[in-house]
């Protein structure tokens, strides 16, 4: 089975952003896959230290919550981060986690080591954002972070969803065709990984 992972980067609790992650992994459920969910806010995560200890094996120093999330990142089929926007970026949580994934970083650039197996199917990522504000370049800054930790991770986009001007808890209820969007990307989270799998 297939294995979809969700990773829920707000801090409120059924906030408009994990409305979004919810819809779209319950949808992905019902493709078949098996969901994980992490709230990141719930783990004991500290940031990367740049010390370098991960260039002597991959692994990273800091013993924290990051240990029980690491493995699946690199074993999951699928990736959906969903994280709102704070002042024109990703807030400290989630952008915490992704610098975290240095250790990654180390093992495919210093030491030369793939990341998941060779001749594994194509993993498939997406992410998910909802913005107070209504300001055109608003997810300008987290998009960059997220193509650069699906490119370490070896993760390709099959989308999405960025919705600003949703900024009071359950707002993204109200927003026409939201529910629809988040449903299509957990099915394409899904069936496109399915796919790949049946054609290897």
């Amino acid at each position: 089975m297939l294995t979809v992972l969700g990773l829920a980067g707000s801090h409120r609790r059924g906030g408009n952003t994990e409305t979004l992650l919810d819809w779209c992994l319950e949808a992905a459920r019902d493709e078949g896959a098996e969901v994980v969910k992490f709230r990141l806010s719930d783990l004991d995560l500290h940031g990367c230290r740049a010390c370098d200890g991960c260039w002597k094996d991959g692994t990273c120093v800091v013993r924290d919550g990051m240990q029980d999330l690491f493995p699946h990142l690199r074993s999951a089929d699928s990736i959906v981060l969903a994280a709102p926007t704070y002042f024109m970026g990703m807030p400290a949580v989630p952008k915490m986690m992704v610098d975290r994934c240095q250790c990654f970083w180390a093992l495919k650039y210093v030491l030369k080591r793939s990341l998941v197996e060779p001749g594994r199917p194509t993993r498939f990522g997406a992410y998910l954002s909802c913005s107070g504000t209504k300001h055109p370049r608003a997810f300008d800054g987290a998009r960059e972070v997220v193509s650069s930790l699906w490119h370490v991770l070896e993760v390709k986009s099959v989308g999405e969803m960025l919705i600003p001007g949703v900024d009071a808890k359950g707002e993204i209820e109200e927003q026409p065709g939201a529910l629809d969007q988040a449903e299509a990307v957990g099915r394409r989270l899904a069936g496109e990984r399915a796919q790949e799998k049946e054609e290897t």
